[in-house]
C-alpha cells in the first residue's frame, strides 16, 4: 500500500504585482484583450465561409452575451477607461517612454470609435430587437466603414499587446515564448482583416443586402453615437485639462529642490514621483516595469530629506521588503518628495546600456523564482587524481562533465557552473518547482546510467570505477546573469543561482558520503515529484547554515529512485526507464 503523501505548502507569489487599481487595471485589460481575441479569431473564420462567421458567432453570443459574460465584459470596460483616465490625471510629466505614449494615446482615442461600434452592434440588438449577424453588419461596414473599422482593430490590438508585452517581459518564461507570441501578434490581425474584408466583399459582389436599418432606426442610433462621441470628447477634454492644470499648478505653485550626483539640482513642484521628475528633468533613471512597483530596479538611495518623503505604500514596502532595503532606499516610481531632499539612482540607465537587448531579458536583472537546483561530484577523484598523469585526469574529467551535461540538458535542466569535478544544475526555470524536481530526479537516474556507461568506456584509464554522490533542494532563489554585461558563463548562458536553496543542495550532496547513498533530497523535492513519502523513511539532517534541521530522503541506488517514480503519481517517462 502506497505511503500518504505529505502536503505541498503552495508558494507564493513574488511580491511586486502593484496596488489594487494596478491589479484592477491588468485583470479588467485581460478581460477585454480576451474578448477582443475571440472577436478577431471569429473575423478570421470568413477567410473560409460567411456560415463559419455565423456558426462561430454563435458560441461568442453564448459566452459573451450571456448575463455573467455581459456583466463581466462590460464592467471590465468601464474599470478599465475609469482607471486609466484616473492614472492619466496624476501623471506628474508628460515625458515617457515611446511605448507607454503611444498606449495612452491609443486609450484616449480607442473608445471614440469603439462606442460606436457597441450602439450600432449590442444597443440596436438590446433596443430594437435587431439581430446583428455578421450578414447585417458587413453589409453596412463594406465599402463606406473599412478604413475606420481596420484602424479600429489595429488599435484596439496593438494596445492590448503592448499592455501584455510589459506584464510579462519580467517573467522568466517570457523570453522562451516571445518568438511564439511575436508570431501570433503579427499573423492574427492579420487574418482577421483578411477574414471579414473577404467576407464583405463576397457578399457586396453577390449584391446581398440584409438586414440594413431602417431610417427611423438609423436617425435615432445616429443621435445616440453623436452624443455618445460628444460625451468621450467631454471625458477626454476634461482630462486633458485636470492634467494640463495640475502641471501647470506645480509650475506655479511652491518648489522644492531634488539633488542628483554631480551637483545636478532640478527645482519642481511636490506631487510628482522622484521617477517622473527624472524624466522630466532628462535625468538616467532605470525602470523596466514602468513604474508598477513590479521590479526593483528604479531603487534609489535619499541620502538628504528621508523625513520630506511620502509614506511607502503596501506595493512598495513588499518590494523592499523582498530586495532587504536600508531604510533610506525608496522606489522612485512610488517615492513623492514633498520637500528637499538628495537623492542618488543606484541602477543608472547608462549601466544598463552596456547590454543590448538585456532589458527584455528578466535574467538581467535578477529574478526571484522557486527551482530545484542539483549537485554532483565525484567520490574520491583527489585521490584518483593524484594516481594520474595530468593529461588522463583532464581527459576523465571532460568525458565525465560531457556525459552529465548531456544527462542534465535532456532532462530539462540548466547546468549552471562546473565546480572542479561538480557540477551545479538548475530545474524548473521556465516550468515551476513541481516540473523542476520531477526533472532533477530523472537527470539523476539518467546521470547513473551515463556513469555505468561512461565506466565502461575508462575501465582502462581508472583503477576503480567512477562514483557520484548527488544532492537535490527545492525552494526560493535568485536567479541572474552575473559578471561582466552578464556574460556567458559555463553554462552557456551566464544564468546563476543564489541563495539558501543552493547551499542547502551543495550540502546534501556532500551528506551522501556520510549516507552512502547516491542520492539524498530533501522533502520538498521528494513531495513535489509525486514520490510517495512513508515518513518513517525521512531522516533528520543537520545542515550547516540552517537553524532547524532538514527531512531528507537517501537513496542507496540509482534503481531505487527509477522504482520510486514508478510507483509515484506521475507517469515515469519511458526514455528514463530505458536509460
Amino acid at each position: 500500500m502506497a505511503a500518504k503523501r505529505p502536503s505541498v505548502k503552495t508558494i507564493s507569489r513574488l511580491p511586486g504585482s502593484g496596488d489594487w487599481p494596478q491589479k484592477i487595471r491588468l485583470a479588467s485589460g485581460l478581460v477585454l484583450f480576451a474578448f477582443a481575441l475571440t472577436h478577431f479569431l471569429n473575423h478570421a473564420a470568413g477567410i473560409f465561409s460567411i456560415d463559419a462567421l455565423e456558426s462561430i458567432q454563435t458560441v461568442r453570443r453564448a459566452i459573451w452575451r450571456s448575463w455573467p459574460g455581459s456583466a463581466l465584459l462590460y464592467a471590465a470596460l468601464v474599470l478599465h477607461v475609469a482607471l486609466a483616465l484616473w492614472k492619466t490625471v496624476r501623471r506628474g510629466t508628460l515625458k515617457m517612454p515611446v511605448w507607454e505614449a503611444v498606449q495612452l494615446v491609443l486609450g484616449l482615442v480607442i473608445p471614440w470609435q469603439l462606442f460606436k461600434h457597441i450602439l450600432a452592434t449590442r444597443g440596436a440588438n438590446l433596443v430594437f430587437g435587431l439581430d446583428d449577424t455578421y450578414t447585417h453588419e458587413l453589409s453596412i461596414l463594406w465599402p463606406t466603414e473599412v478604413t475606420v473599422q481596420s484602424a479600429l482593430l489595429l488599435m484596439v490590438w496593438l494596445h492590448g499587446c503592448i499592455g501584455i508585452h510589459f506584464w510579462l517581459r519580467l517573467r522568466p518564461f517570457y523570453k522562451r515564448i516571445a518568438p511564439t507570441l511575436l508570431g501570433l501578434a503579427v499573423a492574427i490581425p492579420a487574418l482577421a482583416q483578411w477574414g471579414w474584408i473577404d467576407a464583405a466583399r463576397r457578399l457586396w459582389l453577390v449584391e446581398l443586402d440584409e438586414g440594413r436599418y431602417t431610417q427611423e432606426q438609423y436617425d435615432q442610433l445616429t443621435g445616440w453615437i453623436s452624443i455618445a462621441q460628444w460625451g468621450i470628447l467631454a471625458v477626454g477634454g476634461l482630462t486633458v485639462l485636470i492634467l494640463a492644470g495640475r502641471l501647470i499648478f506645480r509650475r506655479a505653485g511652491s518648489r522644492i529642490s531634488v539633488q542628483y550626483p554631480g551637483n545636478r539640482q532640478v527645482r519642481v513642484s511636490p506631487g510628482a514621483t522622484l521617477l517622473e521628475i527624472s524624466r522630466g528633468h532628462g535625468v538616467p533613471h532605470a525602470s523596466v516595469c514602468g513604474g508598477r512597483a513590479r521590479c526593483s530596479t528604479c531603487r534609489t538611495a535619499i541620502l538628504k530629506g528621508e523625513e520630506n518623503m511620502s509614506a511607502i505604500d503596501k506595493p512598495e514596502r513588499m518590494v523592499l521588503d523582498r530586495i532587504r532595503a536600508s531604510e533610506n532606499i525608496r522606489l522612485a516610481c512610488q517615492a513623492r518628495p514633498t520637500g528637499d531632499v538628495e537623492v542618488q539612482p543606484l541602477m543608472p540607465v547608462r549601466e544598463t546600456e552596456a547590454a543590448p537587448g538585456a532589458i527584455a531579458d528578466a535574467y538581467h536583472w535578477g529574478v526571484e523564482q522557486p527551482v530545484a537546483v542539483l549537485f554532483a561530484d565525484i567520490r574520491g577523484f583527489t585521490a584518483i587524481s593524484e594516481q594520474r598523469l595530468s593529461y588522463d585526469v583532464v581527459f576523465v574529467l571532460n568525458r565525465y562533465l560531457d556525459s552529465m551535461s548531456r544527462a542534465i540538458t535532456e532532462a530539462g535542466g540548466y547546468v549552471d557552473k562546473f565546480i572542479g569535478d561538480g557540477i551545479m544544475a538548475i530545474f524548473g526555470m521556465t516550468d515551476g518547482p513541481r516540473v523542476g524536481c520531477r526533472q532533477a530526479l530523472e537527470a539523476a537516474v539518467a546521470m547513473g546510467a551515463a556513469l555505468d556507461r561512461l565506466n565502461g568506456e575508462l575501465i582502462s584509464h581508472t583503477d576503480e570505477p567512477l562514483r557520484i554522490g548527488i544532492g537535490i533542494h527545492a525552494g526560493q532563489a535568485i536567479l541572474g546573469r552575473i559578471g561582466a554585461a552578464g556574460g556567458q558563463g559555463s553554462g552557456g548562458g551566464g544564468i546563476t543561482a543564489l541563495g539558501d536553496t543552493v547551499n542547502t543542495a551543495s550540502r546534501l550532496e556532500a551528506s551522501t558520503k556520510e549516507t552512502k547513498s547516491v542520492l539524498v533530497i530533501s522533502r520538498q523535492v521528494a513531495v513535489a515529484s509525486g514520490i510517495a513519502v512513508a515518513e518513517e523513511n525521512l531522516v533528520e539532517m543537520a545542515i550547516r547554515g540552517r537553524k532547524n534541521p532538514l527531512r531528507v530522503l537517501a537513496f542507496k541506488e540509482f534503481d531505487d529512485i527509477v522504482k520510486a517514480l514508478a510507483e509515484s503519481d506521475v507517469p515515469v517517462s519511458a526514455e528514463m526507464l530505458s536509460s
